[in-house]
């Protein structure tokens, strides 16, 4: 292919996705109250364009988590809380490829920057079911006597204060928390956990229990001590083998 041909190539390819970018913008407004959209034969006639790159606009839409599409049902739009601000998929490949050290660090230094505002709205506004998961999950921690049951439920603990925030910013977070990883012994018993650990989550369920903002917000930053990787990689104080979560 020469020099011109390719140029026209990726020129086409560059208008295509622009065209699809606009359409992406179109589409969710054309849905009725309850969310559903018409076919792709009519939004195509509607919008004024090929089949062809409605679907790409609609794949691009299904990516983000904006349309919803399944055989025999059809599409819809869902809700703007589920549309994807931060791509879950990217973040989850990255951290599976495991090639960049500097990656994890990034994620973590968002973390401990974020997550303790996330606590401090939980304390103020999060429902009784919320505060229940919560409470749970720390439960689940410091009773756990396998290494895989406390690395569950440490990650569970972080995932639901993150949720359970009002802002949706702070909710898309959950897919920074690193998922368990596959390599967990079952038959390993769970890590000694030490006094600061064990104050650094009782500070935080009491926090979070009577609506304390500060309270819960010093509670995750000294959990995040514990749980989040520091500068260079290195995990905080419970150290890699806990931390695997």
């Amino acid at each position: 292919m020469n020099g011109d041909a390719h140029a026209g190539l990726e020129a086409l390819e560059r208008q295509t996705h622009a065209a699809a970018d606009r359409l992406a913008r179109q589409i969710p407004a054309m849905c009725d109250a309850n969310g559903a959209l018409p076919s792709q034969g009519i939004l195509a006639q509607a919008l004024g364009v090929s089949r062809t790159l409605l679907r790409e606009a609609v794949n691009q839409l299904v990516a983000r988590g904006v349309v919803d599409v399944r055989t025999r049902v059809g599409s819809r739009v869902l809700d703007e809380r589920q549309w994807q601000i931060v791509d879950r998929r990217v973040v989850a490949w990255r951290l599976a490829r495991a090639t960049d050290p500097s990656f994890v660090v990034d994620l973590a230094e968002i973390l401990r920057v974020l997550e303790p505002v996330a606590a401090a709205e939980v304390a103020r506004h999060a429902s009784p079911r919320q505060r229940a998961r919560i409470m749970v999950a720390s439960a689940a921690r410091l009773a756990s006597t396998s290494l895989a049951g406390y690395a569950a439920a440490r990650r569970e603990l972080h995932v639901a204060i993150l949720a359970a925030s009002a802002n949706q910013f702070l909710q898309q977070l959950t897919c920074l928390v690193p998922p368990l990883g596959e390599t967990v012994d079952p038959d390993t018993g769970a890590p000694k956990m030490a006094d600061g650990e064990r104050q650094a989550l009782a500070l935080l369920e009491a926090a979070i229990r009577n609506g304390n903002p500060v309270a819960a917000h010093e509670g995750v930053e000294r959990l995040n001590g514990w749980d989040l990787p520091r500068d260079g990689g290195a995990h905080g104080h419970r150290g890699s083998a806990g931390a695997s979560a």
